[in-house]
């Protein structure tokens, strides 16, 4: 209830900052280049358009005017309707008195100078027209292309474009909207490096003070500028109140660091560290880590971290290394995941090089498997590859098409709680090569194929070892058709029948050893693995069968060439039982379960996606999904996903995002199991956009992936000023994780 409250007096506060009218005032330099567009195209309802400087060479200048004198020793003094450019210099004003030798002069009354890209006006002005410099009084000015605009008692401008504020209020809003702005003693703003510094700060909303600062940075551009960057906040049920100050430090342009010291009222103080190093040949060397040292809930000193080295993929050689490591489990769900580990309970952390060229590839990976959970023990333990060396090689001939590819494996895991008939170690050889005769015509193909696979595996199991070494051959045959019509509207019409006949027979009933094989190898949930030659993943096992794999695909393409629906079912039917199985035990049904599969898009905004899969050898479901989407545009969209096991109802899924005006956005999700009753997640939000200055805020609820346990409730705030950074950027990641569909997009400012 009292995150209720929180939201919508949040919300409320919004509403009533976002309630704000700009005041008319004199003619500034924003407004003089400001171009007035009531459409939606922009937010502000306008956009900067500056006129180009003409006439500019850098060796002279042009000089027009209604008067002209010259003192006959060295001034020149031209009064009404002053103008001149020169240098991507452009000067006017009411009166200018200069020198031809030096270029120093005055100009006063209604001076305007242009830079590339800048403006800038006021009452009077010394400046030197070789050089460009200038020192303005009482002076507004505005920089175009970042939208940064102010008004001052001083402005003075440098040869290279620099440029500093002296008593000045500066924002990024457009012209005449004074929701906030930054009063300073001097603003330094530096176009060559990008960044731009403010001292004795005072950040005003509706010019009234609410902020200071003895020193504040900000960006000029897109560039990335060493600096304190805008802390993130946040408040959680299982680890309190959280705050992340970060520092970005960047020495030069290849690498960078990213010190992140965070502090959780539940937990006590950590430290984040994420630097990057790219080298010439453009490989990367990435660092992610997080120390908690103490954590005052558990007592123990917890960590996370993460190293990446990899090279470039364009080169014939690749190189990739990754190191995984964290104290415990349940790092990831009681702080986040920062550092992006690539999974909860087995760590992996590997070394490896692949060699290619066009034809063909070789390659080796070590890697070793470390168990940060507990509760994972036994023949749950993944195996390592110490090493593995891989290579595939392809032709494409005139006639023939041969494929191949294979492995030689080492593989080890850790031992404890593993039972007498769960193999430790062992070695494994494996390769498949494919050779086939593709035949094409307008109306279909046909493709013969002859098939090998041979497998060689040792194991230790206990106090014993196993082996087992077969040969696996075999042949195919695959085709399909294409009957196609089109409507009078020139929509077409699709039909395309497939069948493949297939016969795998091993030279002998062979001791199957599983090392990287999954357990749901056998479950075909997809029309594609019916036709494949081997739909067991992993090198350890390939099974004899003789099966016919039968499909239907019906599509329709409209006139913009968009693929208005696809429909597809396939089933395999089995010819013999298969006595060479993963388990050991004969299989004796007569076919495979029946995959249906359609995408349907029934209008531009609207698509209907449905998934089935029967029960094996019968046509009651196993498993099910019926999905609705509705995206009118990347604001606007709504989700309904109903998922259904063992005929069933297992799990639903909405997510509803609306902008709801041209500022205001909401955006809602929930993932709900209904065998149990029990959310999964569960995110509520609102964002709103103004034209300088944007906000967001969110009530998660997210359960415990790892255990399905009760999860923990959080409330994250986000706040961006247009120019200076956003506050608590971990909204938006949130929103991405458990909002489908969710696009953070730019500020459309």
């Amino acid at each position: 209830m009292n995150q209720l409250k929180i939201l919508c007096s949040f919300v409320l506060g919004l509403m009533m900052l976002s309630i704000s009218r700009g005041h008319a005032s004199e003619q500034t330099a924003a407004s003089i280049d400001w171009v007035v567009d009531a459409s939606d195209r922009y937010l502000c309802r306008g956009y900067y358009k500056p006129p180009l400087i003409e006439n500019s060479s850098e060796n002279n200048f042009n000089a027009t005017a209604d008067n002209t004198a010259y003192d006959g020793a060295d001034r020149i003094i031209l009064t009404g309707n002053t103008l001149i450019t020169g240098n991507n210099f452009q000067l006017q004003a009411d009166r200018l008195s200069f020198l031809n030798s030096t270029g120093d002069g005055n100009a006063n009354r209604n001076v305007r100078i242009r830079r590339p890209n800048s403006l800038f006006i006021g009452d009077a002005a010394s400046v030197n027209l070789r050089t460009n410099t200038f020192d303005l009084k009482n002076s507004s000015f505005v920089t175009h292309k970042n939208g940064l605009r102010g008004e001052s008692e001083q402005l003075i401008g440098a040869p290279n474009g620099d440029f500093r504020i002296i008593n000045g209020i500066i924002s990024f809003c457009a012209p005449n909207v004074n929701t906030w702005d930054l009063q300073a003693e001097h603003v330094y703003l530096n176009q060559s490096s990008g960044r731009g510094w403010a001292d004795d700060v005072v950040i005003r909303f509706k010019e009234t003070p609410v902020l200071y600062a003895p020193l504040l940075g900000f960006p000029l551009d897109n560039r990335r500028l060493t600096g304190f960057l805008v802390p993130n906040f946040s408040i959680g049920s299982t680890s309190g109140t959280s705050i992340v100050t970060p520092f970005y430090w960047n020495p030069a342009d290849n690498y960078d660091l990213l010190i992140r010291p965070r502090v959780t009222t539940a937990r006590g103080p950590a430290l984040g560290l994420h630097g990057r190093y790219l080298f010439r040949d453009f490989s990367l060397l990435e660092l992610k880590t997080e120390q908690l040292p103490g954590d005052k809930l558990t007592g123990a000193d917890r960590h996370i971290s993460k190293l990446t080295f990899s090279s470039d993929t364009s080169k014939a050689l690749a190189w990739n290394v990754a190191y995984e490591d964290a104290s415990d489990g349940t790092y990831q769900d009681d702080l986040d995941n920062f550092v992006n580990l690539s999974d909860k309970q087995q760590l992996t952390s590997s070394i490896g090089a692949t060699l290619r060229n066009h034809s063909w590839s070789t390659g080796w990976i070590f890697d070793r498997v470390d168990v940060i959970d507990p509760t994972i023990s036994g023949s749950s333990v993944k195996f390592a590859r110490q090493p593995q060396l891989i290579a595939s090689w392809a032709h494409y001939g005139d006639v023939w098409n041969v494929f191949a590819k294979g492995d030689a494996t080492e593989f080890t895991r850790n031992t404890t709680g593993l039972l007498d008939t769960d193999p430790s170690e062992g070695r494994r050889l494996s390769s498949d090569v494919r050779a086939e005769y593709p035949i094409s015509a307008e109306f279909g193909s046909l493709t013969p194929a002859a098939l090998g696979f041979a497998r060689w595996s040792e194991a230790t199991t206990g106090l014993t070892s196993q082996d087992s070494g077969y040969f696996t051959y075999g042949a195919s045959l695959e085709g399909n058709l294409f009957f196609e019509k089109s409507s009078g509207n020139g929509f077409v019409h699709e039909i395309i029948p497939m069948a493949k006949m297939i016969i795998r027979e091993p030279d002998k009933k062979p001791t199957v050893i599983k090392f990287d094989t999954p357990d749901a190898a056998n479950d075909t949930v997809t029309v594609s693995q019916m036709f494949l030659d081997n739909p067991i993943s992993g090198g350890d096992f390939v099974g004899d069968t003789r099966a016919l794999a039968l499909a239907f695909t019906s599509r329709g393409v409209d006139l913009d060439g968009v693929e208005a629906y696809r429909i597809t079912a396939g089933r395999t039917f089995f010819l013999q039982d298969r006595v060479v199985t993963l388990s050991g035990a004969t299989e004796t049904t007569n076919h495979g379960p029946l995959v249906l599969e359609s995408t349907i898009r029934a209008a531009r905004s609207l698509d209907w996606n449905i998934r089935f899969k029967s029960v094996t050898d019968g046509e009651t479901m196993d498993r099910a999904t019926n999905e609705l989407k509705y995206r009118a545009s990347d604001t606007d969209y709504l989700t309904q996903r109903t998922v259904w096991k063992d005929e069933a109802l297992n799990q639903s899924d909405l997510y509803f995002s609306r902008q709801i005006s041209r500022k205001w956005r909401l955006l809602t999700g929930v993932q709900w199991a209904s065998n149990t009753e029990e959310r999964i997640n569960q995110v509520v939000g609102a964002e709103y956009t103004s034209c300088c200055w944007r906000a967001a805020m969110i009530h998660a609820y997210e359960r415990d992936r790892v255990t399905s346990a009760d999860g923990g409730h959080y409330v994250k705030l986000q706040f961006e000023l247009k120019g200076l950074g956003v506050l608590g950027r971990g909204v938006t990641s949130i929103m991405d994780s458990l909002l489908e569909g969710y696009d953070f997009s730019e500020a459309r400012f």
